[in-house]
């Protein structure tokens, strides 16, 4: 016992030695501390602020109230930025910005407009973070581009300034949304991109987008020793082991096919380029799916819409299902629609419509569905005044 006593320590202080933080060393080194001393706020003071963390994906809150990515000191100061309060006992809130053209392999990235927009292209480029990685989160903090352009003649809308990520193609105003996107890096994929094209150099551009690499689990081999790390392979390793995050991103991670994923228990859930006024367009030729994470013992989900107006495949009709959704195709038809399965309205059992357009959402009925809670929003290549979009709450519930 005392030899496995002697190891453990002895590991220990060679860790401690390896990742040289200073508060640890503090900590080793400062006297005892009395409860009554700490419960004075005259007798102990902290030398420096922490960063407040806040979720699995690194995220804190730096000194200067910004959002920074919790990671070792030495690595934010390789990755160009700032350290700014502490996260943890190990690790800095780094604040890191991403330039135009520049490349990350950061568990979580954050771009920034350029203080001066001085080219047509703004290329940021993703690269894996670990080979475990499979999906992409992007969070639209602030993203302000020129608002599309319609031509009411032609019934059609153009983004000139837009954002490239995918297959999305994103302009006008985007803040709060979020974006879930396939990286499959074990398959094979080993970068991707987000794409700025400006040709129009709107002076208003802004953006800060928060990217996040989510690891997929993986099932790990049972240890086949009590310190398995402790040999002349694996100890360099070890600076690496005590200050990385030790948690995963299961409660972040979508089900496939989602491209957006809600996980609080009531939200809003907004089209994209949306504005409260309706006076924005939502954006033609989209195609995504909108999941929302059950709580245990959720029985079903209440949706209600404060804006809801889309193009109606067919005029002055309810704008519901064959209103908005053909079986057959006929050209020119007007194709917009929200897709809500197993929904039904609240008040009226006679009503189980699953496609929605026109302003059928609009008189703001409570509609109930059950799981799995999805939708899915299709916009065709025609755009008119009538399509502003879609502002819908959501609560989930345990019980009818």
């Amino acid at each position: 016992m005392d030899f496995l006593r002697m190891m453990m320590m002895s590991v220990l202080f060679v860790a401690l030695t390896l990742i040289g933080s200073p508060q640890l060393t503090v900590a080793l080194e400062a006297p005892a501390v009395s409860a009554s001393a700490l419960a004075s706020n005259d007798t102990l003071q902290l030398t420096f602020r922490e960063g407040r963390r806040s979720n699995p994906t690194e995220s804190c809150t730096t000194t200067d109230d910004e959002t920074g990515t919790c990671m070792s000191r030495f690595r934010c100061m390789n990755s160009g930025g700032a350290a700014k309060g502490y996260c943890d006992s190990y690790n800095v809130c780094c604040e890191t910005n991403l330039q135009c053209g520049g490349v990350s392999k950061l568990k979580r990235t954050i771009i920034r407009n350029p203080s001066t927009i001085t080219s047509d292209r703004c290329e940021y480029r993703i690269k894996p973070y670990s080979p475990n990685v499979c999906q992409l989160l992007i969070e639209f903090q602030l993203c302000e581009l020129q608002p599309p352009n319609y031509d009411p003649g032609s019934n059609g809308q153009e983004c000139e300034d837009h954002l490239q990520i995918g297959d999305f193609t994103l302009c006008g105003d985007n803040t709060g949304q979020h974006l879930y996107i396939p990286f499959h890096v074990s398959s094979g994929i080993d970068e991707i991109s987000l794409i700025f094209n400006l040709p129009n150099r709107w002076p208003r551009s802004r953006w800060r987008i928060v990217i996040t690499q989510l690891e997929c689990p993986v099932l790990r081999k049972r240890a086949q020793s009590f310190m398995p790390f402790v040999s002349g392979k694996n100890l360099p390793n070890l600076r690496t082991m005590f200050s990385s995050h030790q948690g995963d991103d299961r409660d972040l991670i979508a089900p496939p096919g989602c491209h957006q994923y809600f996980t609080k228990m009531a939200d809003t859930i907004r089209s994209f380029n949306f504005n409260e006024d309706g006076t924005a367009y939502y954006l033609p030729n989209l195609n995504y799916v909108i999941c929302i994470r059950p709580s245990p013992g959720a029985t079903m989900i209440e949706y209600q819409a404060t804006h809801f107006s889309l193009s109606n495949g067919i005029e002055n009709s309810p704008g519901y299902d064959g209103d908005c959704h053909s079986t057959i195709f006929t050209d020119g038809r007007r194709q917009d629609y929200l897709m809500i399965p197993q929904s039904y309205v609240s008040n009226s059992m006679n009503i189980l419509p699953t496609y929605y357009c026109g302003t059928s959402l609009q008189t703001r009925p409570s509609l109930l569905a059950s799981p799995p809670f999805i939708m899915y929003f299709s916009s065709d290549g025609f755009t008119d005044e009538k399509e502003t979009g879609f502002s819908i709450n959501y609560r989930i519930r345990t019980a009818f």
